[in-house]
């Protein structure tokens, strides 16, 4: 299954290393031709995609290591990674944005685009919005959390595309709206940037179990055995695909050892068929 998904994952990162290479270069042959800074933005943009779905393959390839004595609870994180280091560069890509678009406002001669720019940068929008709606199910299918944000890197190109075409059809009574764009562009970017790694970093640093997850929880142990109550210290941390969850429940003072293992054990059956976790469950006494 693993295998599988990690295939799924490397063939939508590769048609998209593809597609936005080949964008890439038309859009800042473009940009470059008619002076736009809108568009070499873009471009650059275009081609951070590229590098996002070059970490995202990679991420999904570590993950699918197993654990080994370095790494006992596996690889799974590396994706989390993954999407922090798309964040960076979503990020890095807007700080250059905005330095270029500061420069070129202090000139005052508007783009003179061409239809050419007109139609590349239609087609972009196209193609990026297709390539995001791919990563998205790719995404949903494998719970990949770097897709996803490449999904979002996709859907950000497309938008800022639709700007951009903004400034090619009434940029000329402008002479300052290509710039503006690029700084607008940028922000976007900024945008999305802090949500990404908003997204990714959340689980590297730790998420307290769900309202639903802890009454599963404490409806299990019950089943099991009505003694096992204030169940409580819970703890759930999450490699990828892999999730271990720990907790502490009391029982009673006169319960001997064999029957308390006896009863951990089958609820951490029960957790590990139900929740799909690799559970931990430490007995406290309860005089």
């Amino acid at each position: 299954m693993a295998t599988s998904r990690t295939r799924t994952i490397a063939t939508m990162g590769w048609v998209s290393v593809v597609a936005n290479t080949i964008l890439f270069g038309l859009k800042f042959w473009v940009g470059a031709t008619v002076g736009s800074v809108a568009i070499v933005a873009d471009a650059w943009h275009t081609f951070s995609d590229s590098l996002s779905s070059i970490v995202a393959i990679a991420g999904a390839r570590t993950a699918r290591r197993p654990a080994d004595e370095s790494h006992p609870f596996g690889h799974g994180r590396a994706e989390l990674i993954s999407a922090v280091l798309i964040g960076a560069l979503l990020g890095s890509v807007a700080f250059n944005i905005i330095i270029e678009a500061l420069t070129h406002l202090r000139g005052s001669e508007p783009v003179q685009y061409g239809t050419l720019a007109l139609v590349v940068t239609s087609v972009s929008v196209v193609v990026k919005e297709l390539l995001a709606q791919g990563s998205f199910l790719v995404a949903r299918r494998t719970k990949s959390p770097a897709m996803r944000a490449d999904g979002w890197h996709h859907r950000s190109d497309a938008i800022t595309s639709v700007l951009v075409i903004i400034g090619i059809v009434i940029g000329s009574r402008f002479w300052w709206l290509d710039s503006a764009l690029g700084i607008v562009v940028a922000l976007f970017l900024v945008r999305e940037a802090v949500k990404v790694i908003g997204e990714a970093a959340r689980p590297l640093l730790g998420e307290k179990p769900t309202a639903g997850m802890l009454a599963r929880i404490r409806d299990l142990a019950d089943r099991v055995d009505p003694c096992m109550q204030d169940l409580h210290h819970v703890h759930v941390h999450r490699y990828g695909d892999h999730v271990e969850l720990t907790c502490h429940v009391r029982v009673p003072g006169d319960v001997t050892v064999r029957s308390a293992h006896q009863s951990v054990t089958e609820l951490e059956s029960l957790l590990r068929a139900e929740l799909g976790v690799e559970p931990t469950v430490h007995i406290e006494s309860r005089e």
